[in-house]
């Protein structure tokens, strides 16, 4: 370093942000979509469109008077990135720059489509077989890749979407085949900065001189020739979350902690103001099973698993008048997916339906008389959708457990098909299953009017909530996020502790069953017949009419019909000047880049 070079400001970007920021003592942090952009004006101030694909990763940014309108990312894997081409390169036996070369000057480039590195694996060895050079192998990659990021990624329809000034950047659009190969699809030229792949590094020093005042705080030449830190992994205990942390210690004794999805993790105080309701309707929930009655004629287990996270109330209610006590099953964890994973006979089914093999495993162990889960074919009506039908899933998961699990018979587990929207149905197939313990049709009858009442009462508790919720935020002037899902996204094994990510950024978190009532949308675009659907379109239109909120939808992979509601959640929201956040959970509780898309989102509320 030279010594008469003083650094005015340092700024860092991207996954190891917080880490090298607190290491170094770096003056600032900036997330690295807006880094990205910063980059991108400097080289085309009226850039309408940015794309960067790194070597695993797609992002794309909507720019609309000249501040970031929308964000897209690639959501499941790496499939269409830098890394995609390169694994292809090694196995062809080149190195990635030559690969890319043979590929700028191929005749015939072959058509792989845009498809999972496996399924392309297959696609590469046909066309080999089929005499295509290796040219043309190269790239018809490329294009792969530029398909996979406008028509899965962008979802664009034309290249008009994009507007007029596109900068591209990144690793990838060095290789001159796939910046051909967008040109190509878009069907005009478009900007390639020389240093496409340093972008996001100059945005972060565009930053830092931008917010730099004086003397950087970074660490001298000294202090970093003696650097060294220590490591340590431990358990949080600050609630039933249990977060893996890890620990790192520096030679200043400063120290860093990551692994935690709230501020009691980091070791800072929780703002009691910034309440989540989703650990309200949670903790709701389970004070309500801890209630028992004495001298129960059986004992139900019911799985706390996918609609009974809203149900509850309604089946707890009516089983307790009746004379028999609940059981819930133990609550989701690694531990509880595990015990039902023998059971599990698809992978490809959504994480809340494989947890459901563990909870009914747990009810076993707890050998209560029975277990009660029953097939429904619809949810409660409530207006404005075509139909109020369940998801197949939630609505027949009954049948699948019994198939599938030995320990499951005729007489251990119950269920049957019911339509809460048919009061005089529920009753027969109520009284017909519980009349053998001898219980009269007008116990089950006066037990079911309580039943109705125990779950408006629930609901009515929530909307309540909200309204406080979203009160309390605008006192404090916070921005109110509409995390918007199923009901068994209140479950913290499922949700990985999203909303206490939120609310760590300083805004409020309710959910959308705290505010549908409040919108009106009965004539989507699409086919309304799924009633958490209608549900999140209400909330989404409701989010429209409120300038300081803005809707981010969860969803859980090898959910299919989620691929609609996506789509129409997104342009409910974008045509009427919201952005679209969409994050989607699985088994994995890496909660890295759900963190960047919240904090774009900030960024991006903050430049509106």
């Amino acid at each position: 370093m030279n010594p008469d070079i003083t650094i005015a400001g340092a700024a860092v970007t991207g996954y190891g942000e917080d880490l090298i920021k607190a290491g170094l003592s770096i003056d600032f942090g900036i997330v690295e979509t807006v880094a990205h952009f910063k980059a991108a004006s400097y080289f085309c101030p009226e850039v309408d469109f940015i794309i960067d694909i790194g070597g695993q990763d797609i992002k794309c940014f909507k720019i609309k008077n000249h501040s970031i309108d929308s964000i897209m990312l690639n959501e499941a894997c790496s499939s269409g990135c830098g890394s995609f081409i390169q694994t292809f390169a090694l196995a062809l036996g080149y190195d990635i720059a030559d690969f890319a070369a043979l590929g700028l000057m191929a005749e015939h480039p072959v058509d792989l489509g845009s498809r999972c590195t496996v399924f392309m694996n297959s696609s590469v060895k046909q066309a080999q077989k089929d005499g295509a050079s290796v040219e043309d192998i190269s790239a018809g990659l490329s294009s792969s890749i530029i398909k996979n990021a406008v028509y899965k990624v962008i979802r664009a329809k034309s290249p008009e979407e994009l507007g007029k000034n596109i900068v591209v950047q990144g690793g990838t659009f060095l290789n001159d085949a796939v910046l051909r190969a967008f040109e190509m699809e878009m069907g005009r030229d478009v900007i390639r900065p020389a240093i496409s792949g340093l972008m996001g590094a100059f945005g972060a020093a565009l930053y830092a001189k931008e917010k730099s005042a004086g003397e950087s705080s970074i660490i001298s030449k000294e202090d970093l020739e003696h650097f060294h830190y220590t490591s340590k992994s431990a358990q949080c205990g600050g609630c039933t979350a249990k977060c893996g942390l890890n620990i790192i210690t520096f030679a200043d004794g400063g120290k860093f902690i990551s692994g935690n999805r709230c501020e009691r993790g980091a070791g800072k105080k929780i703002d009691k103001d910034n309440e989540s309701i989703y650990d309200f309707k949670y903790n709701l929930l389970l004070e309500m099973a801890e209630s028992h009655i004495e001298n129960p004629i059986a004992t139900v287990g019911i799985p706390m698993a996918l609609n009974f996270y809203e149900l509850l109330p309604f089946w707890k209610t009516l089983f307790n008048e009746v004379g028999m006590d609940v059981v819930i099953s133990d609550e989701s964890s690694r531990e509880i997916y595990y015990l039902g994973q023998h059971t599990i006979p698809s992978d490809t089914v959504c994480y809340p339906a494989k947890l459901a093999h563990g909870h009914i495993e747990s009810l076993l162990n707890k050998y209560v008389d029975f277990i009660f889960y029953p097939c429904m074919s619809y949810n409660i009506d409530e207006g404005e959708s075509d139909n109020h039908f369940n998801c197949p899933v939630v609505a027949y998961y009954p049948e699948l457990l019994i198939a599938n699990n030995s320990r499951l018979t005729a007489d251990n587990f119950i269920y049957p098909y019911i339509d809460l929207n048919r009061e005089k149905h529920v009753l027969s197939v109520m009284y017909d299953l519980l009349k053998k313990y001898g219980i009269t049709k007008s116990k089950v009858k006066s037990a079911l009017k309580k039943a109705y009442k125990s779950l408006a009462d629930y609901r009515n508790e929530i909307f309540n909530k909200g309204n406080q919720i979203i009160s309390r935020a605008r006192e404090n002037n916070q921005k109110i996020i509409v995390l918007s899902g199923r009901p068994y996204h209140v479950d913290k094994e499922i949700n990985h502790g999203i909303q206490k990510l939120i609310t760590s950024l300083d805004m409020a978190v309710v959910s959308e069953d705290a505010v549908f009532q409040y919108g009106h949308y009965p004539h989507p675009n699409v086919l309304n017949q799924w009633s958490y659907h209608a549900r999140l379109y209400r909330a989404a239109q409701y989010v429209t009419t409120q300038p300081d909120m803005q809707l981010v939808q969860l969803v859980s992979f090898g959910c299919g019909i989620d691929a609609i509601t996506t789509d129409e959640v997104r342009e409910i929201l974008e045509s009427n000047g919201k952005l679209y956040t969409q994050l989607k959970i699985d088994e994995i509780n890496n909660l890295g880049a759900a963190k960047i898309r919240l904090r774009s989102l900030v960024a991006a509320m903050e430049d509106k």
